[in-house]
């Protein structure tokens, strides 16, 4: 089978594309391209898509006829036109139930509450000035505040484990409830999306960008937070309406953790960029040096099914082959 492995020029797409095939072995044909466009005959013949980070939009679909497989080594699948993936009958599958990155996604939440709840980026630019800060009056304590889980998928619940261990209390907000065994091994309270807003010390989100969840969080919903809440986001930053987030910590609302943005990388005259009350990382939760190679064995793994006739795993859009 030939295989296009399609990744940004500044991860080696080549590089990339050696690795898959050395790994898939000689069945598989892997040629690795920074853009769909790079190497057209390639996406031509191609009959499998291993794509992360570069957009496979509808046109690129249906220039390789012969696709029947795009997998991506990613919970997030929004750089893929999975509608029009569907129209042609192609499966797009993602690495969500491997847990390749629950936990690392959730490690960093969890740092970025604790960077925000501490003031820890406030002290550390203090000390690198010269100045000895007090943050007595502005740090807290995440022990005994109540977390707020927009999306209880893979992530979501490894949040919630790691935040019952730091003693906080904790509650979600998904259109699909978790099962009861769930809800009473995490000792989790379900509740409406604008209950969580108001009643949470700290809010977390963990959604995947879809139509439904696009501007999911804008003014109306930041209105609603507690003053000083604390605000996390490592899912994916068109689901916050990035200018909306920027004047409500420029305001002193909310305090803000932010790893993921609606363009990335911002450029200059980005909102959030400049804001007050902000603790910024470029889109690094789920990409640990461990994690990447538990991501990569996994959407692997998924080609060798594929390729052996077996079931494949993580099918986003509906079709089965």
């Amino acid at each position: 089978m030939r295989l296009l492995a399609l990744f940004p020029s500044r991860m080696n797409p080549q590089g990339i594309g050696e690795f898959v095939g050395s790994s898939l072995g000689e069945s598989w044909e892997v040629t690795g391209a920074a853009a769909p466009d790079d190497d057209l005959s390639a996406l031509e013949k191609a009959d499998a898509l291993l794509v992360a980070l570069v957009d496979v939009t509808a046109a690129a679909i249906e220039k390789a006829p012969n696709l029947v497989m795009i997998q991506t080594p990613s919970h997030g699948f929004d750089h893929i036109d999975i509608e029009a993936a569907a129209q042609r009958g192609v499966p797009v599958c993602n690495v969500g139930t491997s847990g390749a990155e629950a936990g690392t996604v959730a490690e960093h939440a969890m740092l970025l509450m604790l960077a925000c709840a501490r003031r820890l980026v406030d002290g550390h630019e203090g000390i690198r000035r010269g100045e000895w800060p007090s943050l007595t009056g502005s740090s807290i304590e995440l022990q005994g505040k109540t977390l707020g889980i927009v999306g209880l998928g893979h992530i979501g619940r490894e949040v919630a484990k790691r935040a019952k261990a730091f003693g906080m209390d904790v509650m979600y907000h998904d259109p699909v409830p978790a099962d009861e065994d769930v809800e009473a091994e995490l000792r989790l309270e379900p509740v409406a999306l604008n209950e969580l807003l108001e009643r949470a010390d700290v809010v977390t989100i963990h959604v995947p960008l879809t139509a439904s969840t696009r501007g999911l969080i804008g003014a109306d919903e930041l209105a609603r937070l507690r003053p000083g809440a604390i605000f996390v986001n490592t899912s994916r930053g068109p689901v916050v309406d990035n200018a909306a987030l920027a004047t409500a910590t420029n305001e002193g609302r909310i305090v803000a953790g932010i790893d993921v943005f609606d363009i990335e990388p911002p450029g200059t005259d980005h909102p959030l960029r400049s804001a007050s009350n902000v603790v910024l990382s470029p889109h690094v939760a789920g990409t640990t040096r461990e994690s990447v190679v538990r991501i990569m064995a996994a959407a692997i793994e998924n080609l060798r099914r594929l390729q052996a006739g077996e079931k494949i795993n993580d099918i986003v859009n509906g079709v089965v082959p």
